[in-house]
């Protein structure tokens, strides 16, 4: 899935402050490969982390090629890290239903069509702001913008995309990305449950009564289900992936990727990785949830269970309950719960974040057009929302999300 020498991304120097970006090379994804970039990786971006991108390696996705890129000074002197992938994004699979139903009709005469050639900086498998750098955010964004884009001409990939930018979060990063003729494209909402409660019993009762009724049903529906965490996985990475493959197979958007087994089996070597599993009275695996414990924040990755688990045996409202008790239980101040399925996550106290990609593709002609697309055909329609706590509960700021500076630890 590395590509061979002959497709790596090569060094790019620019003019921004004479900032030198290369790809961090095969040591990166060696046992000693942590040491030069994890020292980058502050509490709470676990998804930038070298042990989460050689995971990462494990997913599949057409024309997937991770290239992990370094920043270094004038002198040589390293400024910082950033995740970088090179992929094939089907614009069928980003829009909704009208627009996957037109696309799929031209592609009998044209298959290609609205398949492009990208290069990506971002996490493939999480979301994040996707350099951490001693450089301001300006500065980071503009280096790593400007080598994609060099990149995408040399290599003739249509796009590039600029991944997980929170505008709230990183407005020095808009404001560049603006200027060299990028335009935003909303992504699904990521869903987080703020959690100022010291314990389950309290984040119970300041539920409004409607929502307490239903978390309370769903215990009695679920009892019969035991819930258990498990630290080492590997050895049901078969189990856990074909679940994970109903819930694919039943989406009909936002199918970019998909998870394998080697994926669980080298999720389960991290320290920070856990699988809740809900189990039936024969033992059988319910449902179960991939779970990373970073910094401030529980990380819920994915989930998986059949059509019936969900409609006749409640998993995944339990699932989603057994979540945040176990980050109360656990001083995790928030719970980031993903893009998907806002309606039950938003009536469990979840709250949406609104993130985008930056697009810029080769063409200008084709760049105004992205501009009017994004904004309209493929913007995700805005979650319903929900009032499930009788007063206000403050978000908490995903650490993943800010474009903060960082120093590099020795």
């Amino acid at each position: 899935m590395r590509g061979s020498s002959a497709e790596r991304l090569s060094s790019v120097e620019h003019d921004s402050g004479g900032v030198t970006v290369r790809e961090a090379g095969g040591a990166f994804w060696q046992d000693g490969g942590a040491r030069d970039w994890d020292c980058w990786i502050p509490d709470g971006h676990f998804n930038l982390s070298q042990r989460f991108l050689k995971c990462a390696q494990h997913i599949q996705m057409e024309g997937f090629h991770q290239v992990p890129v370094t920043l270094s000074d004038r002198q040589g002197q390293p400024v910082g890290v950033a995740a970088t992938y090179r992929n094939t994004i089907d614009g069928a699979d980003l829009g909704n239903e009208r627009i996957q139903q037109a696309v799929h009709l031209v592609r009998g005469a044209a298959p290609r069509f609205l398949k492009y050639g990208v290069i990506e900086v971002g996490n493939p498998a999480g979301v994040g702001f996707p350099v951490r750098s001693s450089l301001s955010s300006a500065d980071a964004i503009t280096t790593m913008a400007r080598w994609a884009q060099a990149e995408a001409e040399r290599q003739r990939a249509s796009l590039v995309v600029i991944r997980d930018i929170e505008s709230e979060a990183a407005p020095g990063a808009v404001e560049v990305l603006r200027r060299l003729g990028f335009v935003p494209s909303p992504l699904p909402a990521a869903f987080i449950v703020p959690l100022p409660f010291t314990s389950f019993n309290e984040y119970k009762a300041h539920m409004r009564a409607r929502y307490r009724g239903r978390l309370a049903g769903c215990m009695k529906e679920t009892a019969s289900l035991r819930v258990e965490v498990v630290e080492q996985f590997a050895e049901l990475a078969p189990q856990l992936t074909a679940l994970w493959r109903t819930l694919y197979d039943r989406a009909t958007q936002y199918r970019r990727l998909v998870l394998t087994e080697g994926f669980f089996a080298s999720a389960s070597d991290m320290p920070e990785a856990k699988v809740m599993l809900l189990r039936r009275p024969d033992d059988s695996i319910a449902g179960f949830g991939l779970l990373f414990l970073d910094g401030p924040m529980l990380r819920f990755s994915c989930t998986g269970f059949s059509r019936e688990a969900a409609l006749e045996e409640g998993v995944y409202f339990r699932l989603l309950y057994e979540v945040v008790r176990y980050a109360i239980e656990h001083g995790c101040k928030a719970v980031n719960m993903g893009m998907t399925t806002a309606g039950p996550k938003m009536s469990v106290g979840a709250q949406p974040v609104h993130v985008q990609a930056w697009i810029w593709h080769r063409s200008s002609l084709q760049r105004q057009g992205l501009g009017w697309l994004t904004q309209n055909l493929m913007k995700p329609a805005p979650p319903v929302e929900r009032n499930v706590f009788k007063e206000d509960v403050p978000l908490f700021q995903d650490p993943a999300l800010a474009e903060q500076p960082v120093t590099r630890r020795l």
